[in-house]
């Protein structure tokens, strides 16, 4: 016997399911286009595409992404980048994925490995 509460969480759980495997074929679209060299602009030759979150609506999507050797001026040219190509990257992704309507991309720096260095940094200091 199921109840309104129990139909509403399953609900949410199977759009959550469908959230994420949008989030992951849209990420390895994305990495399929950089890694085949698909795009000419040279503020985007180092990039490599961590991973991607959809809204609950399916309308955005957040790509994060790393660089190479990364510095301010890169992440800044970067973002740039994305900014200028991001309507191709929509009209790639549409033609490989089989979707109604393809999300608007934002795209941020994925900040995981300084965060972990700071918190490891900190633990040190605790230490000693």
């Amino acid at each position: 016997l199921l109840f309104n509460e129990d139909i509403i969480s399953l609900g949410q759980i199977r759009m959550g399911l469908r959230q994420d495997k949008i989030g992951d074929q849209i990420r390895d679209a994305l990495a399929l286009i950089f890694a085949g060299d698909k795009i000419n602009d040279p503020r985007l030759s180092a990039i490599t595409i961590t991973g991607t979150k959809v809204s609950p609506d399916l309308q955005i999507a957040t790509v994060h992404f790393r660089i190479f050797e990364c510095t301010e001026k890169k992440r800044l040219e970067a973002a740039r980048g994305f900014e200028s190509c991001s309507s191709f990257l929509r009209k790639k992704i549409a033609s490989s994925l089989k979707l109604r309507r393809v999300p608007t991309l934002q795209f941020f720096y994925d900040q995981s490995i300084e965060r972990g260095e700071r918190v490891e940094k900190i633990l040190n200091d605790l230490n000693r």
